[in-house]
């Protein structure tokens, strides 16, 4: 089934003996309080944002042993393209939250396609809080007009489970609840967090990328020049998986991900048009080639993020 709502969770997502691992390395970073010393200590930031961000972050490596946060970000990124066809996978932060910390309502519209939030917090804790809210799709004031709501009426709220991996729609707005409880650092929200973007097609087979992409392109724009007014107001990524036969044929065309957004709540004339689109693929002809080729194409509507071209992989803002 292709990706279409606004966020997915992953509960167990890595090896049970990898995760535990890398909970292991925080409680030991916490052990032995009265032991603690600068050099191996003094490398949380607290960053405070008035109004918005209150908690303490770190690049993972400094806690965690770095191979340990090398297989996470190998499975993250093999997941990612598998599942949303985004390959452009930002190094993680890792953030610790005790009572007092917390996220208020934003979008993150400019920094990537998905959000991702993987929880390393414990089940059992003494504290509280720490869920990330997700604002549910839709215009709430018209559509409760005459109906009494409140809280999940508005937005979802997905707990920091242990081993969960969270990745939802950067352009939802979205918060996390504030933490409270005893000040322990070891019973607060522990997450690694980053976001997912688009950073070219991903070819496994006898054809090269830049020939499938040519050719797929082509097709697109035609049918976008018919369509240009209608399709210039839709914004987000649109992922297809092609098969492609050794003597050029198209043996399956798939939908991997669909978060293309129309402004207008109403609008019904994209699921039209993505039929005519799979339809028209159908007929392509590939060069013929030596064996069987697998692509996936990432197709971008409403432009590019800012910094596009940024290599990903590298210790960067989240």
């Amino acid at each position: 089934m292709p990706l279409t709502g606004p966020y997915v969770v992953v509960d167990d997502f890595l090896p049970a003996d990898l995760a535990a691992a890398m909970r292991g390395d925080i409680d030991r970073h916490f052990s032995e309080p009265g032991a603690h010393r600068p050099e191996s200590h003094q490398v949380w930031n607290y960053w405070f944002v008035p109004e918005l961000y209150a908690y303490l972050r770190t690049t993972p490596e400094k806690i965690i042993e770095r191979p340990l946060v090398d297989r996470f970000f190998a499975t993250l990124t093999a997941w990612s393209a598998e599942n949303t066809g985004m390959l452009g996978v930002s190094w993680p932060y890792l953030s610790l939250y005790v009572p007092g910390c917390r996220q208020g309502m934003h979008n993150d519209s400019r920094n990537g396609r998905f959000g991702f939030v993987y929880s390393l917090t414990r089940d059992a804790r003494r504290t509280t809080g720490g869920e990330t809210i997700l604002h549910r799709e839709g215009d709430h004031f018209r559509a409760k007009l005459a109906q009494a709501s409140a809280g999940s009426g508005f937005f979802e709220c997905v707990e920091p489970r242990f081993n969960r991996l969270l990745v939802f729609d950067d352009r939802l707005p979205h918060a996390v609840e504030r933490i409270d409880g005893v000040m322990d650092p070891v019973e607060g929200r522990f997450v690694l967090h980053g976001h997912l973007s688009e950073a070219g097609a991903l070819v496994t087979g006898a054809l090269a990328a830049d020939v499938i992409g040519r050719i797929v392109v082509a097709h697109i724009r035609e049918l976008m020049e018919a369509a240009s007014a209608r399709l210039a107001l839709y914004h987000g990524p649109l992922v297809l998986r092609l098969a492609i036969k050794p003597d050029g044929g198209l043996a399956r065309c798939e939908v991997v991900l669909d978060r293309v957004i129309h402004p207008d709540i109403g609008d019904a004339e994209w699921a039209p048009w993505l039929r005519s689109l799979l339809k028209r693929l159908e007929t392509v002809k590939f060069p013929v080639a030596t064996g069987p080729t697998r692509a996936t194409l990432p197709l971008i509507f409403g432009g590019s993020l800012p910094g596009a071209e940024r290599d990903v992989g590298a210790n960067r803002s989240a």
